[in-house]
Parts: structure tokens; C-alpha cells; sequence
């Protein structure tokens, strides 16, 4: 028997296919796909995009009113040995460099299928500004890193599933898409 993982994404955008080049520079694990096991999660995220985009879009002088869906989808986890996958168990040291090199980088910093791990929220991207002005480059010391652990709470940071590749992405199986009102 299969394990079978229920997993979620929000967003503003419709679609049919899942196009890993669609997302955007500068995450956490990379330009690739993302989701949640949480649906509640998955919807919040889906509102809070909706606000940041008909927010630049009144800035340029359009008025506009965003849709939200969330995508439901399974993941068989068997398949996960036919893929390169890295899972970060706890928001540490290894962690926090990992997702600097990919908020530092328009261009994608590895070569794995799923990444699996925490998620950097709006309060990492802050700490991580913070501590990179002060640390003069340092940014990767034991010491910088050490401090900006200890300001995120990694243990109330939830876990977020990333998917950077087509034959990764192609492995979900959409069962279900929400269009919130």
C-alpha cells in the first residue's frame, strides 16, 4: 500500500498544468512550485498574494479585482525515490543557507527534484535583511546564522513542499480546485 499525501496550493492564477517556470525568483528553495499540506494555509497565502497584486496593480492605475483558488492535489510518496529530493527535518544552520542562496539568486542554486523543509515567512525575510546589513557579507558565519535562528522560532515555522522540476510536478495527481469568493 502507498502512502498518498494530500497537498495544497494558493494562488490568484488558473490554470490546467502545472509549469514550474511559472514561479517566481527569489524563494526560499528556488523558482519552482509550491505547496502546503494545509489547506487553511493554502487559501491564506492564495488572500494574501490577492492583496499584494491588486495592490501594484492600483499603483500602476488599474483597478482590478483578483480571483483566489487553491489546488488540491496527492502525491504518491513511493515515487519519491525515482527523485533527487532534500528534506530539512528543522529550520537550522544548513537550512538558513540554503534559502539565502535562493532569495539571493534569480537562478536556481541546486539540482533537487522536491525540496522539502520549513517556510521562510515575511518575518525571515526581515531578520535575514537585518542581519545581513550588520554582518558586513558575513552572512553565512556560524554567529549570523546562529542569530537569525534564534529571531525566526523555527518551531513555529510550517513546512512547505517544493517542487522545481517537470518530471517532479508531473507526479501530482490534482484532485480538486476551489475558486473562493
Amino acid at each position: 500500500m502507498s502512502d498518498i499525501l494530500a497537498l495544497y496550493h494558493g494562488t490568484t492564477h488558473d490554470f490546467k498544468e502545472i509549469d514550474v517556470r511559472r514561479g517566481k525568483p527569489f524563494k526560499d528553495f528556488g523558482h519552482g512550485f509550491y505547496l502546503t499540506e494545509s489547506y487553511e494555509r493554502a487559501r491564506n497565502i492564495a488572500i494574501r498574494n490577492r492583496r499584494i497584486e491588486e495592490n501594484r496593480m492600483r499603483a500602476m492605475g488599474y483597478e482590478t479585482e483578483l480571483p483566489v483558488f487553491v489546488y488540491a492535489y496527492e502525491f504518491d510518496l513511493s515515487e519519491m525515490n525515482k527523485l533527487n529530493v532534500k528534506r530539512f527535518n528543522t529550520a537550522d544552520r544548513e537550512w538558513l543557507r540554503f534559502i539565502i542562496a535562493n532569495r539571493m539568486n534569480r537562478t536556481r542554486q541546486h539540482d533537487y527534484d522536491i525540496v522539502i523543509g520549513p517556510t521562510a515567512n515575511d518575518d525571515t525575510r526581515a531578520s535575514i535583511r537585518t542581519v545581513m546589513n550588520a554582518a558586513n557579507g558575513a552572512i553565512f558565519s556560524d554567529t549570523a546564522l546562529n542569530l537569525l535562528i534564534e529571531m525566526l522560532e523555527p518551531n513555529n515555522l510550517p513546512e512547505q513542499y517544493y517542487f522545481g522540476t517537470s518530471k517532479a510536478a508531473a507526479m501530482l495527481k490534482l484532485t480538486g480546485r476551489h475558486e473562493l469568493r
